[in-house]
């Protein structure tokens, strides 16, 4: 075997893991877009609520945050799709990188509208924004943790 042909195989395998890596990638946007469109259609119909209206400043202000920031998690986790169809196939390392990008976007964008809308009802419920800022406070640490610092830590383990 030749080192063009070893380089050949090379480039099949590379480009094999990429399709599978990029699979897996568009496998997990289908599982966290659903969540993510109830959240933005609740957030979409809070605000015709009968209690919507008494709602102060400061509440209405977190949650419109909220609403944008569900809207544009739901472009931005649903754009490496449309990129995967759009894009010129030969592009498939550049449109991978991109996509993961625009996933970790999206996911933060997510966590972000999260943290508000808690924030909002821990406030409601409570009538105290020290309650509201709790609540919001542990969802954005429980989210870094979980979405980021533990897959960060996990692969720092890997010895593969």
């Amino acid at each position: 075997m030749t080192d063009d042909d070893r380089l050949g195989d090379a480039k099949t395998d590379e480009s094999e893991e990429q399709r599978e890596r990029y699979r897996e990638l568009l496998e997990e946007t289908r599982t966290v877009m659903p969540g993510t469109q109830v959240l933005f259609a609740f957030l979409l119909t809070a605000a015709f609520s009968e209690t919507f209206k008494d709602l102060d400043l400061l509440a209405k202000r977190a949650y419109a945050g909220a609403l944008l920031l569900a809207a544009v998690a739901a472009i931005t986790l649903m754009a490496p799709t449309a990129f995967h169809r759009i894009s010129d196939p030969g592009t498939r390392a550049e449109r991978l990188k991109v996509s993961t990008k625009l996933q970790v976007a999206g996911m933060s964008l997510l966590l972000a509208s999260m943290t508000l809308v808690t924030f909002v009802v821990g406030r409601l419920i409570f009538d105290d924004t020290l309650v509201g800022l709790l609540f919001g406070g542990t969802t954005v640490a429980s989210g870094i943790a979980l979405w980021y610092l533990l897959p960060q830590a996990g692969s720092m383990t890997r010895t593969d």
